[in-house]
């Protein structure tokens, strides 16, 4: 199915021009990890300082999406979430609601529990979604500082072009996550860092946790930074494009709730 409605959306979406996290671009350098250490000091380095995190989200799919891949977007009950980290122990606890009821994800660094209504049963897709998603929200919500203690072989892009997001120029960083995102062994990253104040203003990333989206990869850029306690700053804003192997708007959403612990 997915395979099928990518045949049929290529003609309407146009390719990206965003450079593709695959390519292993530029030298390695001190330099290079200094720009991802600005940018955690931006953020008040939440993944290293912080010992739980409470956050809650609303946002809305688009209906493409939603039929492109309906189990990682699982959207009869992610409508809305409320999230617990727990830095120190790499360990995620989710509770997402929607027009079908209350969904519960436990993710820790080797396994996934998912719990749904009485009488459904997740399959395993479901469950390895559900590890992308704990996964991929983990570096939404921790930024560079997480990135910084999950990724290695950062190398800096080529100034062979200018990139900006919303006049904004952007250092670009390439770097690898092993293991990756969910349930693979590696993932490609891009972060798209702020030249004029050291903000991740978005991270691209390849989806190789599942079947149905490998080859793929989508970004997430972020906005309205707003400061949070304890010294750190945080976005409201998401919205998340896939760009590979087509490019569409995906989701949008914002965090609506913040409550953190040292």
């Amino acid at each position: 199915m997915y395979k099928l409605l990518l045949l049929s959306c290529s003609l309407l979406a146009a390719c990206t021009s965003l450079p593709n996290p695959n390519q292993s671009l530029g030298q390695t350098s001190r330099q290079v990890v200094q720009l991802l250490e600005k940018s955690a000091e931006k953020a008040g380095k939440p993944w290293h300082r912080l010992d739980r995190v409470e956050v809650a989200f609303t946002g809305e799919w688009t209906k493409i999406v939603q039929k492109m891949q309906p189990e990682l977007v699982n959207a009869e009950y992610r409508k809305s979430s409320r999230e617990v980290y727990f830095p120190r122990l790499s360990r995620v606890e989710q509770t997402h609601t929607g027009p079908s009821g209350i969904k519960t994800v436990l993710r820790t660094p080797r396994t996934i529990e998912v719990d749904l209504p009485i009488n459904r049963q997740p399959t395993q897709t479901e469950k390895d979604a559900a590890a992308l998603v704990a996964d991929a929200y983990t570096m939404f919500v921790f930024g560079a500082d997480y990135l910084l203690a999950r990724g290695h072989d950062w190398r800096i892009w080529p100034v062979m072009q200018r990139q900006e997001i919303e006049g904004d120029p952007c250092s670009l960083v390439f770097g690898t996550l092993t293991p990756g995102v969910g349930r693979s062994a590696e993932d490609k990253i891009i972060a798209w860092i702020s030249q004029r104040d050291h903000r991740l203003r978005r991270v691209q990333f390849t989806l190789n946790g599942l079947d149905s989206t490998a080859g793929a990869d989508v970004d997430v850029t972020f906005s309205d930074f707003q400061p949070g306690p304890n010294g750190t700053e945080w976005p409201r804003h998401f919205l998340e494009t896939v760009r590979r192997p087509l490019t569409l708007k995906a989701h949008e959403w914002r965090m609506t709730e913040l409550k953190v612990w040292r």
